[in-house]
């Protein structure tokens, strides 16, 4: 009887913390905001706001409550089952009277955002090299693109960049608090903000809305990662649970948890993103700028020039490049992860290394992106095209989470009916901008530039 019960014990899984402990496991969504934060507001929010003034308010609002949905799935999923939902997915089948796809069949559709996503990790790196150029003006946007990605290949093949994260998130804080006093001094009318808050989405906004709605908050393979970090962080179901009572009880505690972390974090994003449209629109809206090409870095570091003069915009292009360097790092990253983990799920040999993989998605993406940054040097546009392609796999990935919730896991860790109609609105929702997208280019509407 000591025995069973010391095995019971030993496959226990860790006991959930409770009150301030919980601090310190706020971390996937930690992770994910800090991921978030760098194109999505930098350059979308800005850019819109820019563009357009308040008229996009609502977008990163809307588009992170839609969102929450699918990464409360993902999440649920990997807490319940110990299993990142690339896996799962790769498992679903589908058997229709007209066509059949057999397991195995999302890994291939991965593929093709990973590739295209090539285009999207150059805009991010000549984001960088904007701001090099803008620090450093001796320097070519495309030379100083060319080391920044090479420096991130050097980090991420060695492995350790917790020293660079937190730089990073000190940078972070530095660019919002002089955001936040920017927009004190030019009070933004509240009036406008609230006709911004009203959903409308005119044909020659669209090139810009449905990258600011795909990837505020992380895209389709942004879903993928967070299951990713999830895994890593070993809270819920572990390769020694045996499903007792108090397993069971440890695993719907930890889904809790998941929830509050997510919901904070959902907050940061949905308010930095926020912040940075409002800018967009208060202090570059009515000089006409508009953040692009090798001034990318220069135009949104004016925000912070119109409080604190020249000195303030150097502070705030140093942030941006440090904030926009990490999400380069973190995307590269992240991408090579859910490679190596395809490549791995694929083979399924033994003595297999997902470090191995990893290392070699590292070099390959490293040398393409270099290339692609050097013959196509339009930041503004390679992002666009990569978020607009990630943006239309948002629905399928949204669809096989919602399939793998219901079908794969217990009766006691299934979504509610309020979460699942809720990632079905979502689903709607995305579809509905692509199609709209895609009729307004068939239509051959004349976007903003």
């Amino acid at each position: 009887m000591t025995l069973q019960k010391n095995i019971l014990e030993e496959s226990m899984i860790e006991k959930p913390p409770s009150g301030f402990n919980l601090i310190k496991v706020l971390g996937p969504g930690l992770v994910w905001s800090a991921s978030a934060i760098g194109v999505s507001e930098l350059v979308f929010a800005t850019r819109s706001g820019a563009l357009f003034g308040y008229l996009l308010l609502w977008a990163p609002i809307v588009s992170l409550v839609m969102k929450y949905a699918i990464f409360e799935l993902v999440g649920r999923y990997t807490i319940a089952t110990g299993q990142n939902v690339l896996i799962a997915f790769a498992q679903v089948e589908i058997d229709l009277k007209l066509f059949k796809l057999k397991t195995g069949w999302v890994i291939t559709l991965f593929w093709i955002v990973f590739i295209a996503s090539v285009s999207g990790i150059a805009g991010i790196a000549l984001s960088v090299g904007s701001c090099i150029y803008g620090l450093v003006p001796a320097i070519s946007m495309e030379m100083a693109t060319v080391c920044s990605i090479v420096a991130v290949g050097i980090i991420l093949y060695l492995g350790s960049y917790v020293t660079l994260e937190k730089i990073s998130r000190v940078l972070v804080f530095v660019m919002i608090l002089f955001l936040v006093y920017a927009l004190i001094e030019t009070s933004p009318n509240p009036a406008e903000m609230a006709g911004g808050l009203l959903p409308r989405a005119p044909f020659y906004t669209l090139r810009e809305l449905i990258p600011l709605l795909g990837w505020t908050g992380a895209g389709a393979i942004g879903v993928v990662w967070y299951s990713l970090w999830i895994e890593g962080s070993k809270r819920g179901k572990g390769d020694n649970t045996i499903d007792t009572d108090e397993d069971k009880h440890r695993i719907k505690k930890w889904i809790t948890i998941n929830q509050i972390d997510l919901s904070i974090n959902t907050l940061i994003t949905a308010l930095l993103t926020v912040l940075f449209l409002i800018a967009g629109a208060v202090i570059l809206y009515p000089r006409g700028i508009v953040p692009k090409g090798e001034q990318l870095g220069l135009h949104i570091s004016q925000i912070a020039g119109e409080s604190f003069g020249k000195a303030g915009e150097i502070i705030f292009l140093v942030g941006i490049f440090g904030t926009l360097f990490s999400t380069l790092l973190a995307n590269i990253d992240g991408l090579c992860r859910v490679a190596s983990n395809s490549v791995w799920y694929r083979r399924k040999k033994d003595g297999d290394s997902k470090l191995h993989y990893y290392r070699l998605f590292v070099f390959v993406y490293v040398i393409l992106t270099a290339l692609f940054a050097v013959v196509f040097p339009a930041p503004v546009i390679l992002l666009q095209i990569s978020a607009i392609i990630d943006t239309v796999f948002l629905p399928l990935v949204i669809g096989l989470g919602i399939y793998i919730c219901h079908t794969h896991l217990p009766d006691i860790y299934r979504p509610g009916k309020t979460l699942t109609i809720t990632a079905i609105a979502s689903a709607l929702f995305f579809t509905f901008f692509i199609g709209l997208f895609f009729w307004a280019v068939i239509m051959k509407v004349n976007f903003s530039m």
